[in-house]
């Protein structure tokens, strides 16, 4: 019966299809989290985003015809959520406003607001919104502040209910402190924010071009994507650039397939011309990505997929095919890359609570398993989503658990590590770490969000000379792969003893539609080698709009 009711919602979505991805910033996925602890949708897997539009309606579609079953807060979240996917859900635009088109607009109403749209059924949507937001970014170190500020636009829409596009632009710039701005992520790796110390503006931009056939798509763009369980993604997170890539996914009742191959960016140095006056020179460097994902029952998801890095070489057409073997391609060509195999596991078997996790193995011969040998490389991560007070308190439960042994992410070859521009790929942790952390979420009402988290790390780094260089290394650091010269053995956790703690607190509020005001906390307590010792605590406060 569940299956037939899934259906029949599917079929009932494609008149109203939308063929762009939500991003995956947007606050529908913790909605649809707690949707699939609950069991008020089916077949849904947060593993990988973002996902489409037309797919997130399917599930709200699911939750609307079982809104009896929520708490007064979701009702009100959910209202909000009918507005933002009126198109999709009900093929209308009665809750949505134009600056530029007919009728009244008013920017401080409870409405969607554009700058501009267009609908002619099947045939085309447009969508086009200007976008701001001002940030204030301030530590304690030395007490330096920065402020931010950020203007651009998106364009998105959908063409004969089958072709999706987007577009996306900022430019910001900084006033104040430039280091305090590099707190934030996308600016302390921006080009031409680092270019020169004089250079106080950055930029961004995101676009994508997809075609989706319901059991096939393909899309060809540069956005974010994320791909793991919970807020510290085991496989690809959000802590370095976004990169270009192609993709593909299938999905059929219980069986899923998703592959993308991207570019990334590798090791960099500046080549001094007299004439020219330099160059940045990038080495080549791409990721390949495979998965295939099956759902059990209804209430347990498993995948196995794999990675491959690798560079120094144009794009390699056996890694772009995306029906192989990463790790026997990997052999058949010379063994000069770093293939990863991986698997993840979602069960939500008890109401009210999800447990995941993925397992990773980076390098293994199995006849050596247990003696210690380096090239063993794994890193497991295990995670709890409770929502079991639902219906009491509107509060959820997050716990997490990462272990990463040593070496894992590196690679003999530099270029062939796990990251992008010098940042991890994965997880932030270094590998030769575990780390425990724990979260609470807290709904006050439907537009407000408090959040406060707790992250406990340890870190076997490698124990450096009194000039920086490495003493000895123990697999603690991403950028540096095992050497001929180095311990053919290696024990979890080796080397000089790093403690970081973190604590996080966070409150978002909407009071009109398309208007945040989001307010982050962080408490930093690092105890590093050679007995350094980092407390800090950083504030940012951001405004931000859409018209």
């Amino acid at each position: 019966m569940k299956k037939i009711l899934f259906f029949f919602v599917l079929l009932s979505a494609v008149a109203f299809s939308q063929a762009e991805y939500v991003p995956v910033t947007n606050r529908v996925y913790n909605f649809l989290d707690r949707m699939d602890v609950l069991h008020l949708i089916s077949n849904y897997n947060s593993f990988e985003l973002p996902k489409t539009r037309e797919e997130i309606s399917i599930y709200l579609k699911e939750v609307i015809s079982k809104k009896n079953y929520l708490d007064n807060i979701d009702k009100r979240i959910l209202n909000d959520l009918e507005i933002e996917f009126e198109n999709e859900l009900f093929g209308t635009l009665k809750n949505s406003q134009s600056l530029l088109g007919k009728g009244k607009y008013n920017i401080f109403s409870q409405k969607e607001k554009y700058l501009y749209f267009y609908k002619k059924p099947k045939k085309l949507s447009l969508f086009i919104n200007l976008l701001g937001n001002a940030e204030t970014i301030a530590t304690n170190v030395q007490n330096h502040s920065a402020g931010l500020g950020v203007i651009g636009g998106t364009i998105r829409g959908t063409l004969l209910g089958k072709v999706g596009f987007y577009l996306r632009g900022t430019d910001g710039t900084v006033f104040g402190n430039k280091e305090t701005a590099k707190l934030r992520q996308d600016i302390k790796y921006n080009y031409k924010f680092n270019e020169n110390n004089a250079f106080t503006f950055f930029d961004e931009t995101q676009g994508y071009l997809t075609a989706d056939f319901n059991l096939l798509n393909f899309k060809i763009g540069r956005d974010r994507m994320e791909i793991g369980y919970g807020p510290v993604k085991a496989i690809l997170g959000n802590d370095s650039p976004i990169f270009d890539y192609i993709s593909m996914n299938i999905k059929y009742s219980f069986f899923t397939f998703s592959y993308f191959h991207g570019q990334l960016l590798g090791n960099n140095h500046f080549a001094s011309n007299p004439l020219t006056g330099g160059i940045e020179v990038v080495e080549q460097k791409y990721i390949g990505y495979h998965r295939i994902g099956f759902d059990i029952s209804r209430n347990l998801d498993f995948g196995v997929g794999e990675l491959i890095i690798y560079g120094n070489r144009p794009i390699d057409l056996s890694y772009l095919n995306p029906f192989s073997f990463y790790k026997s391609v990997e052999h058949a060509n010379r063994d000069r890359d770093n293939s990863m195999l991986f698997f993840d596991y979602n069960n939500t078997a008890v109401k009210g609570l999800k447990l995941y996790g993925t397992f990773l193995i980076d390098d293994v011969t199995f006849g050596k398993l247990g003696t210690g040998w380096w090239g063993n490389q794994f890193m497991y991560n295990a995670g709890l989503l409770s929502s079991n007070l639902y219906g009491l308190i509107p509060l959820d439960l997050r716990l997490e658990y990462f272990r990463i042994s040593p070496y894992v992410f590196t690679h003999r070859i530099s270029n062939n590590n796990y990251t992008n521009f010098g940042y991890p790929l994965g997880p932030s942790l270094q590998p030769n770490s575990e780390s425990f952390y724990a979260q609470i979420n807290y709904r006050i009402n439907y537009r407000l969000y408090f959040s406060t988290g707790y992250t406990y790390t340890i870190h076997g780094a490698n124990p450096l000379n009194s000039n920086g260089s490495v003493k000895r290394n123990v697999g603690g650091n991403i950028h540096l792969g095992h050497r001929v010269f180095d311990s053919e053995s290696t024990t979890f956790l080796d080397g000089a003893k790093e403690y970081l703690r973190k604590f996080t607190f966070s409150l978002s509020y909407e009071p009109f539609k398309e208007i945040f005001t989001k307010l982050n906390v962080y408490f930093l307590h690092n105890s590093l080698q050679n007995s350094i010792s980092v407390k800090k605590a950083e504030l940012f406060l951001s405004f931000s709009a859409s018209f």
